[in-house]
Formats: structure tokens, C-alpha cells, sequence
């Protein structure tokens, strides 16, 4: 059977440029949708890639604790491993009579005098300090020579040499500093 087309060239147009009009609107919902689909995984994989970095940096931030902690106990070890050195060294040294040393100057040091420092080599303790005026008149020189006169009667020490006695003035108050050199028998 033949078929006859008895639509007219306009209306066969229009129903043409509808039929277009259909085709580029379902292209446009569809690239459309492709966009927004890939848009939404773009999203999802920024958020499990940016929960990995989070989770990497609370990692790293207690690698960052972790190795703090074992450098404070690094040197604590150290530390400790430094004192126990000391400790063997005066033992292998026979360096006992540092108690004697304190012991000799707190029963023999007189009230006015103040030691700033103490080194003991050897056989020798050198003593940096100074002297104030007491209430019984005795100058600050004079309590320094007492300390001097102590030391000799303590009788550990073979010889109390003094290497100077210079007046000065400390916490507003005229003072003699002094140094020992005290030799131990």
C-alpha cells in the first residue's frame, strides 16, 4: 500500500523542529545528569581523600608526641647514665672523703661565712666565698681568718693556703671575699 503525506511543508517543518527541539532537550537532561553524577563522586572522593589526610595528620601529630616522649627519656638516660659515671669514678677513685669534706664544713664553718663555691681535685679542695660582719664586733676579715684558724683545727687538712682577701660590697653590705686552697692529708 502506498502511502500519500498530505501534510503541508510547514507543518511538516514545525513538527520537525519540535521533534529537534525534544532530542536536544533529552541530550540536555542527560549531559545533565552525567555532570551532576560526576560532580557528586568528585565530591564523595575529596571527602574520603580529605578524612585519609585528617586521620594521616592525627597520625603524625602522635608520631610527633610519641617521639617527644622518647627524647625526654633519651636524655633522662643520659642524664642518668652521666651520674652513674660520676658515682663509679669516685669509687674507682677512692675519691670517699668528699663526706668527710662536707662534714669538716659544716661543723667548722662560723656563722657570718658563706660558700659560693667548692671544687675538689686530687688532694686539693679549693673554696670561693665571702664573709660578713658579725654582732660580736668581728669584722668580716676577721671572720674569714676564723674560718681559716676552723679549717686548720679540723685536722684533714694538711696546709689552709690563702690565695686572696679583697673587701667588697653584696646585698648592701661591706663583705671580704675570699679563696682557700685547703690540701688534705
Amino acid at each position: 500500500m502506498n502511502q500519500i503525506n498530505f501534510l503541508t511543508k510547514e507543518y511538516k517543518d514545525k513538527l520537525e523542529r519540535e521533534e529537534q527541539i525534544r532530542k536536544s532537550f533529552g541530550i540536555f537532561i542527560i549531559v545533565f545528569l552525567v555532570l551532576y553524577l560526576v560532580s557528586f563522586g568528585i565530591g564523595r572522593i575529596e571527602n574520603s581523600v580529605q578524612k585519609k589526610i585528617n586521620i594521616e595528620n592525627m597520625a603524625i601529630v602522635e608520631n610527633n608526641k610519641r617521639i617527644k616522649q622518647l627524647t625526654l627519656d633519651s636524655k633522662k638516660e643520659t642524664n642518668l647514665g652521666v651520674r652513674i659515671e660520676i658515682i663509679e669514678d669516685i669509687f674507682s677513685q677512692k675519691n670517699l672523703r668528699v663526706s668527710e669534706i662536707f662534714r669538716s664544713l659544716e661543723e667548722n664553718i662560723p656563722e657570718n661565712v658563706w660558700i659560693q663555691s667548692l671544687v675538689y681535685e686530687e688532694k686539693e679542695v679549693r673554696i670561693k666565698g665571702f664573709s660578713f660582719k658579725n654582732n660580736e664586733s668581728k669584722s668580716s676579715e676577721e671572720n674569714a681568718y676564723y674560718f681559716e684558724e676552723k679549717m686548720l683545727d679540723s685536722k684533714i687538712y694538711k696546709s689552709v693556703t690563702l690565695n686572696y682577701l679583697k673587701k667588697s660590697s653584696k646585698y648592701g653590705e661591706k663583705i671580704s671575699e675570699f679563696e682557700y686552697v685547703l690540701v688534705l692529708k
